[in-house]
């Protein structure tokens, strides 16, 4: 909203807008009616006299003005974003139309309960009106307001009551203040109609509406359960896919988000896609925005998030890597196989870690497998759009390859600490080192990790599971609390602490 101060432009916006309305309301037609022989407050007139009267009802022409409350419903909007922004809660758009439609009922009403006494009034409270019927004549304005109000309401929804009457009962003759009323009842009883169907419509459609994203999670979700029973999947996996399902769409609620995106210009797109990535980029090291700024913001537009639970493998040794992947939430261990052919952890990494680069970055295959310990949020990165990225990046591309030679060098020396040598500054990792639960004991942040989930769980309607401990030597995270004693004697192997 702005001031205008141009005096041409007021004029030919008023001439072009609300001068019409107002110059008919501003007529005196009191001078004019008491001119023709007419009292405007206690003649009796009749015949043509009494159709003159009829034109005070240009006055009502000011009504018009009433069509700006639209305005108003403006402001009210963004004052209800305002308190959604700040109490960082959802009012339903529904909830804004079915206000709108709620107020417009009762000003419809309260124009036609006005509009029937005053015609009552102005012909001077004819005995077989509805006003006389009803013994309101002699009552103050705001009963007699009330029940004009209350007949309007009736009429608008076409109910009927005994007092005040919905019609006129006092019409046995064919006179002319009933035939005047009753063409007035039949105009407002239509008019009642088509707002009473629009009413209905709109709530309908309001409905409709309102839990659309709700709809879609139940329906896919009845969709998938009919599918996993035709193909006779068992129960385990049946629930652990309706368990996914739940914790990957939060809420209940299922968006196509790629559909709703496409709708929108490429810098609303990325706008919308950084925001989503938010939490990630300040968990992650590498794409803090103090760092590398640029580059994380173009990371956060080509990175999916993915659910994985409880002891899933995410990749396996030896195979061809074309993902890394960045933790959210959750722990993983990296399993390397040893010269005798058996499987042993090498360490455990957290939230702000990531891991899958050596493959992607240095041209071969996984070095390792991984395989999650508790469930797991993660972010995944694609290799074509990762090299696609660091095209762009000169500084970071060098830093991530140095820093995945240094990473595969530290496992070859943890397999083989008499062949593979390692500086002082390779025996820990750079990029973990500086993410918040560094040096944090692994057996507490497994345990805190289980219960965080478990919580989630309950809030998602789901059962929680039952957290199982391993007897043995658990796994060492890589930013756990190590000292330079348990480390390898051969020049300090540094493995990739976790937190």
């Amino acid at each position: 909203d702005k001031i205008i101060m141009d005096a041409e432009y007021v004029r030919r916006n008023y001439l072009t807008g609300f001068f019409v309305t107002d110059f008919c309301s501003s007529v005196p037609l009191d001078l004019i009616l008491r001119s023709a022989g007419i009292d405007s407050v206690n003649g009796t007139v009749t015949g043509t006299k009494q159709s003159l009267k009829m034109l005070k009802l240009l006055r009502m022409a000011k009504l018009f003005r009433l069509f700006r409350i639209n305005r108003l419903f403006q402001h009210i909007k963004r004052a209800v974003m305002a308190i959604e922004e700040a109490l960082n809660i959802r009012v339903s758009d529904g909830f804004t139309k079915l206000m709108r439609l709620g107020i417009g009922a009762l000003v419809l009403a309260h124009w036609i309960g006005c509009f029937n006494f005053m015609l009552v009034r102005l012909y001077n409270f004819p005995s077989d009106s509805w006003v006389v019927y009803a013994g309101l004549n002699g009552e103050d304005p705001f009963t007699q307001w009330s029940w004009a109000f209350f007949k309007a309401l009736a009429q608008m929804i076409m109910i009927g009551f005994e007092t005040p009457p919905f019609t006129n009962v006092s019409c046995d003759t064919a006179s002319e203040w009933c035939s005047i009323e009753n063409w007035i009842t039949l105009g407002c009883l239509y008019l009642g109609a088509i707002f009473y169907s629009l009413l209905i419509s709109s709530i309908s459609s309001i409905l409709q509406t309102a839990n659309q994203a709700s709809r879609l999670f139940d329906e896919h979700l009845l969709r998938m359960d009919d599918y996993m029973r035709t193909i006779k999947l068992p129960t385990e996996t049946r629930e652990k896919v309706k368990e996914y399902f739940y914790l990957q769409y939060s809420n209940g609620k299922l968006h196509k988000e790629s559909e709703i995106l496409d709708f929108l210009s490429p810098i609303l797109r990325r706008e919308i896609k950084e925001h989503n990535t938010e939490d990630i980029r300040r968990k992650v090291p590498l794409l803090r925005v103090g760092d590398h700024s640029d580059f994380a913001m173009d990371v956060s537009c080509v990175i999916e998030s993915t659910m994985v639970f409880e002891n899933e493998t995410i990749f396996r040794e030896k195979t061809t890597g074309d993902e890394m992947y960045f933790i959210h939430s959750g722990v993983v261990e990296i399993v390397v196989s040893t010269p005798s052919n058996e499987r042993a952890t090498y360490l455990a990494i957290g939230d702000g870690c990531y891991f899958g680069d050596v493959s992607l970055l240095l041209g071969i295959q996984r070095t390792a497998s991984v395989e999650s310990k508790t469930q797991c949020m993660l972010y995944r990165l694609k290799k074509k759009n990762l090299l696609s990225l660091l095209k762009d990046y000169p500084s970071v591309e060098s830093k991530m390859i140095e820093l995945a030679k240094r990473r595969r060098k530290r496992l070859a020396h943890h397999l083989d600490p008499q062949y593979v040598w390692l500086e002082p500054d390779e025996e820990v990792d750079a990029e973990d080192s500086r993410t918040d639960l560094f040096g944090v004991d692994a057996k507490k942040i497994k345990n805190d990790k289980d219960n965080d989930f478990n919580m989630e769980r309950i809030h998602s309607g789901i059962k929680p599971r039952r957290t199982l401990t391993k007897n043995g030597k658990g796994s060492r995270r890589r930013n756990a609390t190590v000292t330079k004693e348990e480390l390898p004697s051969v020049r300090r192997s540094g493995l990739r602490k976790l937190f």
